[in-house]
């Protein structure tokens, strides 16, 4: 009987073990937001509401491809710059071959789905539009 009892206790440790050993395991994290991706949207000059076409290409290397005027990304106007994400704010700046230069400034919503923001001339974040992209 004491084999028994012996034999069971074992068993009863071993199984609690287990038990504790997959309830100790951590669960995977959700992914982190992120505005690596490609986005598309519109924007609009001053106080206009955005309805010219607006895309950018966030690389995970830092830099952004911006793209606008059309909705084709192979005849649209085609910009190459630099973005820093600081929280869910995103600052771009980027120049067009003729050497125009723009800079936006926007806030991501917290799954990083959309961003509202200001363009301007040069360093200059705000003064020309407002824009409106969405994560595709």
């Amino acid at each position: 009987m004491r084999y028994l009892q012996k034999k069971h206790m074992k068993k009863l440790v071993f199984v609690l073990l287990m038990i504790a050993g997959i309830a100790a395991c951590k669960k995977d994290k959700a992914a982190t937001p992120s505005v690596v991706g490609f986005w598309e949207g519109n924007y609009g000059n001053g106080s206009t509401v955005p309805d010219q076409n607006y895309c950018f290409l966030f690389r995970s290397n830092g830099t952004v491809r911006v793209y606008a005027d059309a909705t084709d990304t192979a005849t649209a106007g085609k910009a190459e710059g630099t973005y820093i994400v600081t929280g869910n704010t995103v600052k771009t700046t980027y120049t067009y071959p003729a050497n125009l230069s723009y800079s936006t400034l926007a806030t991501a919503d917290a799954e990083f789905k959309t961003l509202d923001g200001t363009w301007g001339d040069n360093a200059n974040t705000s003064g020309r539009g407002t824009f409106r992209v969405f994560k595709k």
